[in-house]
């Protein structure tokens, strides 16, 4: 059997002989993803928020692959993001997604316009089976447990971002075992140690005002384009460059403006409710609190074990509720 090597910036270099990855990996819609940037508008203004959706579900396939996870499994970590649109989750913005899920309601449409339905039944696949992702327990489980969508993502943003290094980032994933069918940490300190990176993930990242504020502008310039007519929905579909220009192209006054906007430098401040601002921007409250497993086997929450951290993962999860008023730096 034919094999290839598959080279990921972060996990590094790994050898695939089965076909039906292979396939699924060449195929047109996980191509796709490689111009469609995890970070929303933010790759526009803030350096290193460049990783795409495709390094991510690659990751995720080799994290299962790495934990054991079997053929399936790998193939719904492929799978899991295929539907995403141009820019991610700023359509989560423009239709008032607040689970952020607007790409899971379209994963099956996405999917019936594709060769893959074909590919996977050719190759004795279950498609049905393998998008029931509740059921891979490596793949997903709801929050605050690890899985791999959740440790990739987090460690990926922030090496792209230059806060993780290689090495640290590997020394971390040699604390994970799977116990009971889930994604545990054999080590308290670096169990802490993930939920304070994570912690600087949503607030460094996910909820700097750059951030929001550059989302929201975009997601304003598409809702323009839709409601005059000078976009169709299923161009969301395309890649970030490809739906950009279209943008461009339209030669409409305010979606213009909004897209101004969108350059290196842009300055954002957070006020107060009371102040004058432009944007009231959410995001989608996250948080991790793994599963540490002790000596004696007993599984305990991280948060169980420092009163500090519990307060700080709280702390996050009400600024995200509350949402930010931010306002532009003119």
């Amino acid at each position: 059997m034919a094999e290839e090597l598959i080279r990921d910036p972060l996990l590094g270099e790994q050898r695939l002989s089965e076909s039906v990855l292979l396939a699924v990996l060449h195929s047109a819609p996980l191509q796709r993803l490689k111009g469609v940037h995890q970070a929303g508008a933010s790759y526009l203004v803030r350096a290193g928020r460049d990783t795409t959706r495709y390094e991510h579900s690659l990751g995720v396939m080799l994290l299962i692959r790495r934990l054991g996870g079997g053929l399936e499994e790998q193939l719904a970590g492929l799978l899991h993001d295929v539907s995403h649109t141009a820019f991610s989750h700023v359509a989560d913005y423009l239709f008032s997604c607040y689970e952020e899920d607007y790409h899971e309601q379209h994963l099956r449409q996405v999917l019936a316009r594709s060769e893959l339905p074909a590919l996977l039944r050719s190759s004795g696949f279950d498609l049905e089976r393998i998008l029931a992702f509740d059921h891979w327990p490596l793949l997903e489980q709801p929050v605050p447990e690890l899985c791999a969508d959740r440790v990739d993502y987090t460690l990926r943003d922030l090496w792209h971002a230059g806060y993780l290094t290689r090495p640290a980032v590997e020394a971390f994933l040699q604390t994970l075992c799977v116990w009971e069918g889930r994604i545990v940490v054999v080590s308290r300190d670096a169990a802490m140690w993930f939920v304070h990176q994570y912690v600087r993930l949503v607030t460094e990242l996910f909820m700097h005002p750059v951030e929001m504020f550059a989302d929201y502008q975009l997601a304003r310039a598409l809702r323009l384009a839709l409601d005059e007519g000078l976009l169709r929905e299923e161009e969301l579909f395309l890649e970030d460059a490809e739906l950009l220009a279209r943008l461009r192209r339209a030669a409409h006054p305010e979606i213009a403006r909004c897209l101004s906007l969108l350059q290196p430098g842009l300055e954002v401040q957070e006020v107060s409710a009371d102040q004058p601002f432009d944007v009231y921007a959410r995001v989608k409250p996250r948080m991790v609190d793994p599963l540490v497993l002790q000596e004696d086997g007993r599984l305990v929450r991280c948060s169980a074990l420092d009163a500090e951290l519990a307060a700080l993962q709280q702390a996050v999860l009400h600024k995200a509720r509350r949402g930010s008023y931010l306002r532009l730096c003119r």
